[in-house]
């Protein structure tokens, strides 16, 4: 009988740590994503910022509390430095890309070919 109990428990235990993860990360990149969008050096820099954190806002899954989300941005804005900061924001950036590029293709590959217009009409 104990058997199924621990195999749930680590199955739980494995998607709270996977989860635990990925709010981490997002959250890393939703304060990367804040600052740039306000001061980043140019228009088109600051656009990709602001819509990366959008994304990353996004993610945010469940109903964390106030404490559960100053907690994790507390513990990822001290991983931040001036050295990383631009290199870690690549790859928030990266991730919000390749969605984009999935979105893009399933779009072209849902849309109906268009029939042929008749010659001389």
């Amino acid at each position: 009988m104990k058997t199924p109990r621990i195999a749930i428990a680590a199955a739980l235990l494995a998607t709270s740590t996977a989860a635990a993860a990925q709010s981490a990360t997002d959250a890393r990149c939703i304060l990367l994503s804040s600052v740039f969008a306000k001061q980043g050096k140019d228009a088109q820099s600051q656009k990709v910022a602001e819509d990366s954190l959008y994304f990353y806002l996004g993610r945010i899954g469940g109903q964390p509390t106030a404490a559960q989300m100053k907690a994790v941005m507390d513990a990822q804005a001290k991983t931040l430095t001036d050295a990383n900061a631009g290199t870690l924001m690549g790859d928030c950036v990266k991730a919000v890309q390749a969605k984009v590029q999935l979105l893009q293709t399933v779009a072209a590959q849902a849309q109906p070919a268009k029939p042929a217009q008749p010659q001389g009409r």
